[in-house]
């Protein structure tokens, strides 16, 4: 970089222009600042000959895309006092004028506020930043007739202008002096990079200590600084601007979102650095344009109601909302974005989300912990890539996979729903128990009578009890209210939350006669509510959601579900068929290899095929799997499977052959 010691009459000369790049914040320059400028101007007087006062610094980084024409340059550190110079120099000038100096005025216009000869878009030596433009373009040309904008732009040139109008007193003499003053008096050091320096990683150092920048800051800083200043208002208007004014402040968790669509994990604290190594040699407007395609998909899964051309996603986000399966959205960003760009069809996307709401809901039920469930959804947006074309195969994969990562069998749910508490008054747990109930009312409802959305949750047995509440419990009131308060038994919707509050059982049936909601109806004819009615309601209760969200584990007495080594198996594999070539096999391994041995013959290139496709199924590298299957040397199979995903797998072999799927059966025995 070359440092030098300047004057702003020595830096402003020449046709050149300073552009405020759109990464820096706008003019923030106040009164403290503006006045501790004019008194040091003021003190200049009485400094001895020679003797300037400092200022500061500007650094700065040549654009130019030609050699020719008017130099420009990005202004990486010190806008602030680069702009508020400029602003300066506009009042002077304006007060050059008002006292009919026109000869100063001319030449602080075309010497130091202008390139008199360049086109339009050149003519100012200082361009700020997009937001500043408007004010400084208003004052800079003297707009008559036009409002000010309202801008600190605006409001320091008032401030410098008044002043001015003060100190000179009509006098030319007394303008030419703080002419002089601002452009000779006052000294800054000017830093120009050049092309071994990174323009960006300067900007990073300098600002370390200022406002806290945002990852979503950071990464649009970057982008813009490696494109030249005339393509960046085209590119901010068209992707950016539209990707904030979307996303507001969730455009971080957007971008850290977006980097985990096709798997792996990156640290929320590294959301920055990870971006910076995934788009390293790619065009910014490339970057740009991917991500403003993401963006408006993303924005439809944080706000589904923007949704209105698929509703039925629409309502099927808002309930995965419910269910705090926040680390599924890079997985189902990527979905999603297909659907709405016609690459998925709708009711693969649907099925997925349907898969996903109930890991998420059967594992609330049966209170499983969700430490785990991040890693599994970066594991399986990372299998899942090269099957987002092929909807069987990816939902018999998902469904496989997460079947093994602490998902609950039937009755595990069943025990939970009985014996352990559902609600909590806040946070997670609330929400979850509300959407399970509105699922229950969907459910126990015929017709559609009430809005879910206007109920809340209501303990039939209070929580608060009352000696009423005592009696009727009996013996055993204080151990039933204790441990059954908040099981699902013991939970209702109403919309007379705080009516019915600690009202006896009698008084209470009273409103759910009334109601139209569903959950309430048997319980306006109960004989009466202790912790047997209790208990006996979770179950009846907790077998329709099990029959809502049931299980999607391999069933072993189901030879269609099975998986390898499956206990109790009634039906077995004996023959795979082929093109009329069969080949006898006793397990399900034994048929994907059977299948791959008998569709290569004659296709050498299928194996090649297969890996591309799905390298999380076929490869070469047995690490790279869980539990390898060897078809053949070097030739390794996901044998970790149930019989459904394995004869998945086989149709899809078929497929890539290019074999017609009657072509191919397995014979089974029983």
């Amino acid at each position: 970089m070359d440092a030098r010691y300047a004057t702003p009459q020595k830096l402003f000369s020449g046709e050149l222009q300073f552009i405020v790049p759109l990464f820096q914040r706008p003019y923030s320059w106040q009164l403290k600042q503006w006045k501790a400028l004019w008194q040091d101007l003021l003190l200049l007087p009485e400094m001895e000959a020679g003797r300037n006062h400092f200022i500061g610094s500007v650094v700065m980084h040549p654009t130019n895309t030609v050699p020719t024409g008017v130099s420009k340059y990005a202004v990486i550190d010190g806008q602030q006092r680069l702009t508020t110079l400029f602003i300066l120099l506009v009042a002077l000038r304006d007060t050059a004028q008002a006292i009919d100096h026109q000869q100063l005025a001319e030449r602080i216009t075309d010497t130091y506020l202008t390139n008199k000869y360049a086109p339009a878009h050149e003519r100012y030596k200082l361009l700020p930043t997009q937001a500043d433009r408007p004010a400084f373009r208003q004052i800079a040309d003297q707009a008559p007739g036009t409002a000010p904008v309202n801008s600190l732009v605006t409001d320091a040139f008032t401030y410098f202008r008044q002043q001015l109008q003060s100190w000179v007193r009509q006098q030319p003499t007394r303008a030419e002096e703080m002419f002089r003053l601002v452009l000779e008096r006052l000294s800054l050091v000017s830093i120009t990079l050049n092309d071994d320096d990174d323009p960006y990683l300067v900007f990073e150092s300098l600002n370390a200590k200022g406002m806290q920048l945002t990852a979503a800051d950071l990464i649009r800083n970057y982008l813009f600084m490696k494109i030249q200043p005339d393509q960046q208002d085209e590119l901010n208007e068209q992707y950016w601007m539209p990707m904030q004014a979307a996303l507001g402040d969730s455009l971080t968790v957007f971008i850290w979102h977006y980097l985990m669509r096709h798997g792996g994990n990156v640290p929320k604290s590294d959301v920055y650095q990870s971006f910076r190594k995934a788009v390293a040699g790619r065009a910014v407007p490339e970057v740009l344009a991917e991500l403003a395609r993401y963006a408006p998909t993303y924005a439809r899964m944080l706000q589904p109601a923007l949704e209105t051309q698929y509703a039925a996603i629409g309502q099927a986000l808002e309930r995965l909302h419910r269910t705090r399966l926040t680390v599924a959205y890079p997985l189902i960003m990527r979905f999603y974005d297909q659907v709405r760009h016609g690459q998925m069809p709708q009711q693969t996307l649907l099925a997925v989300l349907d898969v996903l709401e109930n890991y998420a809901m059967r594992g609330f039920m049966a209170r499983r912990g969700t430490g785990g469930a991040n890693k599994s959804m970066q594991t399986l947006a990372s299998r899942t890539n090269g099957l987002d074309h092929a909807p069987e195969t990816l939902l018999a994969d998902i469904q496989s996979y997460l079947a093994t990562q602490n998902y609950p069998a039937d009755s595990d749910v069943l025990k939970a729903l009985v014996e352990q508490p559902l609600y909590h008054h806040a946070g997670e747990r609330r929400t979850r128990t509300k959407l399970l109930l509105d699922t229950l009312e969907s459910k126990l409802s015929k017709k559609e009578t009430v809005q879910l959305s206007k109920l809340s949750i209501e303990h039939i047995m209070p929580q608060t009890i009352t000696p009423a509440w005592l009696v009727a419990l009996g013996e055993q009131a204080d151990r039933d209210h204790q441990q059954l308060l908040h099981t699902l038994g013991n939970l209702t919707l109403t919309g007379y939350n705080s009516e019915l509050s600690n009202l006896p059982f009698a008084g209470k049936q009273v409103h759910f006669a009334a109601s139209h909601v569903g959950l309430n109806a048997e319980l306006a004819t109960a004989f009466g509510w202790n912790g047997a009615a209790i208990r006996e309601r979770s179950r009846r209760l907790a077998q329709l959601l099990v029959e809502r969200w049931p299980s999607f584990a391999p069933n072993t007495a189901d030879a269609s579900l099975s998986g390898e080594g499956g206990r109790n198996a009634s039906i077995r594999p004996t023959a795979v068929v082929l093109q009329g070539h069969r080949r006898a096999v006793s397990t399900w391994i034994e048929v994907v290899t059977a299948t791959i041995e008998l569709a290569a013959t004659g296709r050498p290139q299928l194996w090649a095929q297969l890996q591309a496709a799905k390298p999380n199924y076929f490869s070469s590298q047995p690490q790279q799997l869980r539990s390898p299957a060897t078809i053949a040397p070097a030739q390794f199979y996901e044998g970790h499977n149930n019989a459904k995903a394995h004869r998945l797998n086989c149709q899809f072999i078929v497929q890539q052959a290019g074999i017609a799927p009657a072509e191919w059966a397995v014979e089974t025995a029983v």
